[in-house]
């Protein structure tokens, strides 16, 4: 009886091979020269060999369907069924020799460039990641330079973070800073102030992602920027606090609210709606009139993406936030009504995205508003209103779950996270919700009219 080849195999000699066909759509596009990959699997063995190359077929699959196609290269494929076998024990990491790879010509920028265009076409990256993207590795180029791959090592990424520590603050902002040479700034003793090290570990993430890829693409053998991040002490709770009933009655007790001397609506009601909603300040300011739903039975926000320019931060984030009474009070209905009788679409409509946020220019007024308030903590910010909203649920002793429901938190539920806030009624919600009221420290507010 003739024995059958196991699926994805070839018999050479006594021993199986793997025979993966790159699917002609992927190859007519890639940097391979021949469309079949053939790598030994080390054993005479048909069902070993069987297992081993459906296991190595579906990883090489994997990858090409990940992979923008003109970036994927023999070297690659090979790195990936060689890592794989040396990870079952099947291959001796001491015996193989690794194909070498070709990335003497190939510089940060350049491989950037292809990086970029892979992030950007897969949408991957809003306007603000690939913004901060090119920004972190002009740094990282402007550090150690525009370097060829085959040089970037261990000894390369201590020196970038060693220099990107001592990176100065708001660089592009002033003036006698802003025309030296960063290196010779650094070299040198004067005293300036530098970047934090939130800062420098969020620009370290970015690279070792970059560096992630490149070791995917075969462009290098591991990556060098792994455990270049800085550990921090400070919890990131302690990044941003909560508003106290004293900053409340502050913030609400101005002519911005007494009188409604302001230049845009949104000073007025964006405060207000953050402070009985607990929403980030993006998901109101992305606000469409048709998200306001005024005459259900318990009137609620919708908090969704159904729209080309919104944006949420996860799939928890989607969700009906109810519309508490004292904000109705405060004449919100009224004011959505005014701009329905406008032909307005969205609820700040004149707000300009920079960068994909909405929330750019309230953040910046937010910012100076609060100092006129006497407000000075830094970690004091419009985003604080989210965290008072936390805290005030928790001194009523309110369900974690309907916490986290209201706010668009992850719960653990794997239902929840997936499809959104749906698993928790809106009743529940509001019910919580009127537990809370800021009346005390808001009594000031004149009603909208």
């Amino acid at each position: 009886m003739t024995k059958t080849t196991p699926k994805y195999t070839i018999l050479r000699g006594k021993v199986f091979w793997l025979n993966f066909k790159v699917p002609t759509a992927i190859y007519k596009q890639s940097n391979l020269s021949t469309q079949t990959i053939r790598l030994s699997l080390n054993t005479p063995e048909p069902d070993k060999a069987g297992s081993l190359a459906q296991l190595l077929t579906f990883k090489l699959k994997e990858y090409c369907r990940s992979t923008i196609a003109a970036n994927i290269g023999k070297p690659a494929l090979d790195k990936l069924i060689i890592d794989t076998m040396i990870n079952l024990g099947e291959y001796s990491a001491q015996s193989i020799q690794r194909p070498a790879l070709k990335v003497k010509a190939l510089t940060i920028s350049t491989a950037f460039e292809q990086y970029d265009n892979e992030m950007t076409k897969a949408e991957l990256w809003r306007v603000k990641t690939r913004c901060d993207n090119n920004s972190d590795i002009a740094n990282l180029i402007e550090l150690i330079g525009d370097i060829q791959l085959s040089c970037i090592n261990s000894s390369v990424c201590r020196e970038y973070k060693s220099k990107l520590i001592l990176y100065p603050l708001h660089r592009a902002k002033i003036a006698e800073i802003k025309k030296l040479n960063v290196i010779d700034l650094i070299a040198s003793k004067k005293v300036y102030p530098t970047i934090s090290i939130t800062t420098v570990n969020n620009q370290i993430r970015k690279i070792n992602s970059f560096f992630n890829w490149l070791v995917k693409q075969g462009l290098l053998t591991s990556n060098p920027m792994t455990g270049m991040k800085i550990k921090q002490k400070v919890s990131l709770k302690a990044a941003r606090t909560s508003f106290s009933d004293s900053d409340i009655s502050s913030i609400f007790s101005t002519a911005v609210f007494t009188e409604h001397e302001f230049l845009h609506d949104y000073q007025f009601w964006l405060p207000l709606l953050a402070l009985y909603t607990g929403a980030r300040l993006e998901e109101l300011c992305q606000l469409y009139i048709a998200d306001i739903k005024l005459y259900s039975k318990i009137p609620y926000f919708n908090i969704d993406d159904k729209h080309q320019e919104q944006h949420l931060k996860n799939n928890s984030s989607r969700r009906a936030i109810p519309i508490h009474p004292d904000l109705i009070e405060l004449g919100f209905i009224q004011f959505v009504k005014q701009k329905i009788e406008h032909g307005e679409q969205k609820l700040f409509g004149y707000l300009v995205p920079q960068r994909q946020k909405y929330g750019h220019k309230p953040s910046q007024w937010f910012s100076k508003y609060k100092r006129r308030c006497g407000i000075d903590d830094n970690k004091k910010v419009f985003h604080s209103f989210r965290h008072t909203m936390v805290d005030s649920l928790k001194k009523i002793r309110a369900q974690d779950y309907e916490i986290k429901s209201l706010l668009g938190h992850q719960s653990g539920s794997v239902t929840h996270d997936i499809y959104g806030s749906i698993d928790t009624p809106i009743e529940s919600i509001y019910s919580m919700l009127l537990g809370l009221s800021f009346k005390e420290l808001t009594g000031k507010v004149k009603t909208w009219q």
